[in-house]
């Protein structure tokens, strides 16, 4: 299919377009961006050089992706972006800032949902599946693994993690990790239960739920994960999770 562009747009030197590709009024793509098959942006875009795109994303208006990180020691002229695999949306305001790290860009994967006005700072990773509610706002270096949530209005600070198929409350204010599997807020925020919507959405029942249950009331007592039987493939991989440092430490539990 043939593409739609805006007479109104500008398209930069050296910037691949797939096929069945839109692009709206008043949007700037600079040079040597890339775009993939069926991907649409709407007006008043900002797509900043370098940036990569996949397939069948939409992007509402107003997006701007790959603009400066706000790092006041970063130098400019490094050739740093930002990498959009496919089949996510990105609702309108929202700003996605290119990395400081020339070998890793700031990343979403797939299936993942911005909702509008968030931000997504410097070297920033979303993984697949992630839901990030309006106005949510991520400090640098943050890493969303899949399947997890953000309140509306979560402030994520710089260098935490948020495990996958958590869920913060809307407004969470989080200086540091947040547990897979687990639900987080009030204020200040700590951990109160499983995400226990959410894991029955991803399938996980029964004798594994349970699993996960045991987990949530070992780590409230501070003890060890691996005295829990059976080992199952979601206790193993939230053991695995501990196992990696942690550059803030993660939320207490009520």
């Amino acid at each position: 299919m043939k593409n739609y562009i805006d007479k109104t747009a500008i398209i930069g030197d050296g910037v691949e377009i797939g096929t069945n590709v839109t692009i709206g009024a008043y949007s700037v793509i600079h040079p040597n961006a890339k775009i993939g098959n069926n991907t649409n942006i709407s007006s008043h875009c900002v797509i900043h050089p370098d940036t990569e795109i996949g397939d069948n994303n939409k992007i509402y208006d107003q997006v701007i992706i790959g603009s400066d990180p706000q790092d006041l020691q970063f130098n400019i002229n490094k050739k740093t972006f930002v990498q959009i695999l496919n089949n996510n949306i990105i609702r309108e305001h929202t700003s996605i800032h290119r990395s400081t790290n020339e070998d890793k860009p700031t990343k979403i994967f797939n299936n993942t949902l911005v909702m509008a006005n968030c931000h997504i700072g410097h070297d920033c990773i979303l993984g697949n599946n992630v839901i990030m509610t309006n106005s949510s706002l991520l400090g640098g270096h943050c890493m969303i693994e899949d399947y997890a949530v953000l309140g509306g209005n979560s402030l994520i600070h710089q260098h935490v993690r948020i495990g996958k198929l958590s869920m913060t409350a809307g407004g969470a204010r989080v200086s540091k990790d947040v547990i897979p599997f687990m639900l987080l807020g009030r204020n200040p925020a700590k951990h109160y239960c499983l995400n226990k919507l959410g894991i029955k959405r991803y399938g996980i029942k029964d004798d594994d739920y349970e699993v996960l249950s045991k987990a949530f009331k070992i780590l409230r007592k501070g003890e060890d994960l691996a005295k829990i039987e059976p080992i199952t493939e979601d206790l193993q991989y939230l053991i695995s999770w501990f196992s990696v440092k942690s550059e803030r430490g993660h939320h207490s539990f009520i």
